[in-house]
């Protein structure tokens, strides 16, 4: 049989088997395990030696201390003091509680690293009180969505450390490159917010006049958010300033959390818990993941199908720029049908090689990755933002509610990931600073 045939059945067989429901794990594990038993028998050996390498590279250790960071605050309910903050600061213009969603959303992406618990948090808080104050329900959604989606880009991103590993790229450059595309986007989203409420007052009104608070009161609301500032000095503050490593600044930021609970009285059993039970299954899934995907990536090297995919990607017309946006446009394709972490495993160990040949920064590279993943975790139909929001709202919000909720974050998204893709230095001009 021939390679070429080779190659379109085993991609075809995992998106099968994905498409069955199967666990991705098991899915790219297990197409794996079936085209080296019939093609090349003694590459099985490569399998074991996975599950022995993949796990202890030193810089996984990030993934759980930046989980558990990001779990420890979300159990914790320190969350409900920044939104009060909002709340009492931009409450009384049209569209701030919106605005302020997203900016707590921002924060919150600064903490944690994936996009869950801003989601999850902001859709059980901020959601009914936008809805107390009578805000459009499209104006609320998107922004609880749009806001979540950044914990994608905004570092300690999860993604990025996944995507650093794999293509063998500093991840506090990745890190770094995150910041300014991140708070791009963020901006991007108050101001159409701020605008959109400003020429149509009823998408969302500003609180009652009765209910404006003093200067005294705003910067006492103002100051009990510190412990956001702190974690986030932490954790890019000591990796910027060359103090630590990473994994270090993950084992900082972790420990600070847990003394920002003891110090607010708020770790209890239950919080710490509920925390490393939530950071062992996301850690745990993600692992699994990794080790299926180098499984299936070892395989493919060894039928020779890296070799085909990257010459006839080389071979496109439309030159470096067409080679570029034909990723971008599968990995957006993908975003609508997989899972994140699962993209990333994918298409970064295929991508690289062809990355190489065209002598792109696998930096910048690896920034519009990520934005073009956050931008999948808002499409429809399998968009994970989409379902978690749906998951803590009303019953009476429907599925198609949330999807029109979004469509206008989602354009905003695309004219991101255009200006980072114009303008490299958007991404790149943070990482410059640390050579």
């Amino acid at each position: 049989m021939s390679i070429e045939i080779i190659t379109v059945l085993y991609f075809l067989c995992l998106f099968f088997g994905l498409f069955l429901g199967l666990p991705v794990a098991l899915g790219l594990g297990g197409t794996a395990v079936l085209f080296a038993a019939i093609f090349e028998p003694r590459s099985l050996l490569a399998i074991p030696s996975a599950f022995y390498y993949t796990p202890w590279n030193e810089v996984l250790v990030t993934v759980p201390l930046f989980l558990f960071m990001g779990s420890l605050i979300r159990f914790s309910g320190i969350a409900e003091a920044a939104y009060d903050a909002v709340y009492k600061i931009i409450g009384h213009i049209h569209g701030g509680l919106a605005m302020g969603t997203i900016a707590v959303c921002t924060i919150f992406a600064a903490i944690t690293g994936i996009t869950p618990p801003a989601t999850i948090t902001m859709g059980q808080i901020a959601y009914p009180s936008m809805m107390k104050y009578n805000y459009h329900r499209g104006i609320a959604i998107g922004s609880i969505g749009a806001g979540g989606a950044l914990g994608a880009l905004i570092p300690p991103s999860v993604p990025f450390i996944f995507y650093g590993l794999l293509a063998k790229v500093s991840i506090g450059g990745l890190f770094l490159g995150g910041v300014l595309p991140g708070l791009m986007l963020a901006l991007f989203y108050m101001v159409y917010v701020g605008v959109r409420c400003r020429i149509q007052p009823h998408m969302g009104p500003a609180i009652p006049a009765g209910e404006n608070f003093s200067v005294r009161e705003k910067l006492h609301a103002l100051l009990n958010i510190w412990p956001f500032m702190v974690l986030v000095f932490i954790v890019l503050g000591t990796i910027w300033g060359g103090l630590a490593t990473p994994s270090e600044a993950a084992a900082f930021g972790a420990t600070g959390a847990l003394a920002i609970n003891i110090v607010y009285r708020k770790l209890t059993w239950q919080v710490l818990r509920d925390s490393l039970e939530s950071t062992i299954k996301l850690a745990g899934m993600g692992f699994y993941i990794l080790i299926g995907a180098n499984i299936y990536l070892n395989i493919f090297n060894s039928l020779g199908c890296q070799k085909l995919v990257t010459s006839l990607v080389l071979g496109m017309p439309g030159g470096e720029m067409g080679i570029l946006l034909m990723m971008m446009c599968i990995i957006l394709l993908l975003g609508m049908v997989m899972d994140d972490w699962a993209i990333i495993m994918l298409c970064t160990p295929l991508y690289i090689p062809i990355i190489n040949e065209l002598g792109v920064d696998k930096l910048w590279f690896g920034v519009l990755f990520i934005v073009n993943i956050q931008i999948a975790y808002l499409t429809p139909p399998f968009g994970f933002v989409l379902f978690w929001i749906k998951s803590v709202l009303p019953p009476d919000v429907s599925m198609g509610d949330v999807y029109k909720s979004v469509g206008p974050f989602i354009v905003l998204q695309m004219i991101g990931l255009v200006l980072v893709f114009i303008f490299p230095q958007i991404a790149l001009w943070l990482p410059s600073l640390m050579n």
